[in-house]
């Protein structure tokens, strides 16, 4: 059965729920999966710190976007 199919017969299903706690516990896997998906990977986070503290070390040490701009 393919992924569509899969999420059509889920769909199915969900309107024969009639308890209030198996929806609760749909929506929390649901929503832990969108927030997992939404995520950075630790490289991205410990890349974004070294930004970050590169640039609280020394502020000015900045380039000009239209000088970037005009080198491309």
């Amino acid at each position: 059965m393919d992924l569509e199919a899969r999420k059509y017969q889920f769909i199915q299903e969900l309107f024969k729920i009639d308890k209030e706690q198996v929806m609760t516990a749909l929506e929390r896997v649901l929503k832990r999966e969108k927030e997992e998906q939404e995520d950075i990977t630790l490289a991205h986070k410990k890349e974004l710190d070294h930004r970050l503290t590169a640039y609280k070390e020394n502020p000015d040490n900045v380039l000009d976007w239209e000088d970037v701009k005009s080198d491309w």
